[in-house]
């Protein structure tokens, strides 16, 4: 009995740790309601590309916070914003407020729609890694969401955990270690999504024909044998001054200057 209770306790030591850093959201605040009600009024009348670049620096406005306010990551706000940004002509920009909204809104079709559209023909389909085949509802919840339910995970493991220590039971304590395995199984979800989407450099080209070279100069020659195009997406592997080396999804790599591009 001894040995079980010690158990129980470290069940309760490691889901509260789980349960205090899993994360918090922030809701959003009428001041930022209303400017997004701005971007979307400026969005619905215009009618030029200035005007859509004008409804896109609206959502952006949101997104880096402001006036006291801070930054506030929303699904919504880059979803519009890519909108307005494929209506203003600027197509690399777009794809990169699509893939950033993505993570927030996995299974919007419209979203899904719009960036296939955004990328057209350019980029082929990356293989996806073996762990997402085996965390197979990755793509199913949000990036917050999977945060939630750990902590949500953690919160009930915590209090079986103390349950099992206060009315010792079997079964309790049996609940307890149930919970903590589905709890580390959804803070490693967490945490892969956090690799993928905060961790790693992506980007995508911006400019309409861009020469990446085999070195951090313009006086190296071509990687490739074409330029890169306007959409094009690429992963970061390194930063030299103005110079990037890119992995395109293909493995080539090249070197490209950082006004060529957006990273997120």
């Amino acid at each position: 009995m001894r040995t079980v209770r010690d158990f129980v306790k470290t069940i309760v030591v490691v889901a509260f740790p789980l349960l205090i850093f899993s994360g918090c959201a922030r809701g959003i605040d009428p001041q930022r309601s209303l400017k997004f009600q701005q971007a979307q009024k400026v969005f619905d009348e215009a009618d030029s590309p200035e005007e859509f670049l004008t409804a896109a620096a609206l959502y952006q406005e949101i997104l880096d916070g402001g006036g006291g306010s801070a930054g506030y990551v929303s699904g919504a706000v880059l979803y519009n914003q890519g909108n307005a940004l494929m209506r203003a002509g600027r197509r690399g920009e777009a794809i990169v407020a699509y893939r950033r909204a993505k993570p927030y809104r996995p299974r919007d079709p419209y979203l899904e729609a719009n960036l296939r559209y955004a990328l057209g023909n350019q980029n082929p389909a990356a293989r996806r890694p073996l762990i997402e085949y085996l965390l197979f509802w990755q793509d199913w919840l949000s990036y917050p969401a999977k945060f939630h339910l750990a902590a949500s995970a953690a919160a009930v493991t915590f209090l079986l955990g103390l349950a099992a220590l206060l009315v010792p039971r079997r079964l309790l304590g049996r609940c307890a270690v149930g919970g903590l395995v589905v709890t580390l199984i959804l803070t490693f979800s967490a945490a892969v999504d956090w690799y993928r989407f905060d961790y790693v450099a992506r980007g995508v080209v911006v400019g309409e024909e861009v020469i990446a070279r085999k070195g951090n100069a313009d006086g190296y020659q071509p990687a490739f044998t074409e330029p890169l195009g306007e959409g094009a997406e690429f992963r970061l592997v390194e930063r030299r001054d103005d110079w990037l080396l890119i992995r395109l999804p293909g493995g080539q790599e090249g070197w490209v200057e950082q006004a060529a591009v957006v990273l997120y």
